[in-house]
């Protein structure tokens, strides 16, 4: 099955209401930027694991909901190289 890496980089009402139906179970969803401010909006209604880049919630002061992942750099590449495509919104 395909898999989709969502990479976020503004808070979600930037993205105008992003429908989260048009993310998959199988997706991968990665917060970074100012994306991680919004972690808790993001959380409503994605099906799709998150993922959050270390350095980018370290330099913004932020901690991860239980339930998001943090990942390095190294991490993020593997996230991108096991999954079928990418999007950045």
């Amino acid at each position: 099955m395909n898999s989709i890496v969502h990479i976020f980089s503004k808070p979600i009402s930037y993205y105008n209401n992003v429908d989260m139906g048009l993310i998959s179970e199988t997706d991968k969803v990665l917060l970074q930027q100012d994306a991680c401010y919004d972690q808790s909006k993001f959380l409503i209604n994605c099906p799709a694991p998150i993922f959050m880049l270390e350095t980018c919630a370290l330099a913004r002061g932020v901690l991860p909901d239980n339930s998001i992942t943090l990942v390095d750099d190294l991490s993020w590449v593997d996230l991108i190289e096991c999954s079928d495509k990418s999007l950045t919104w």
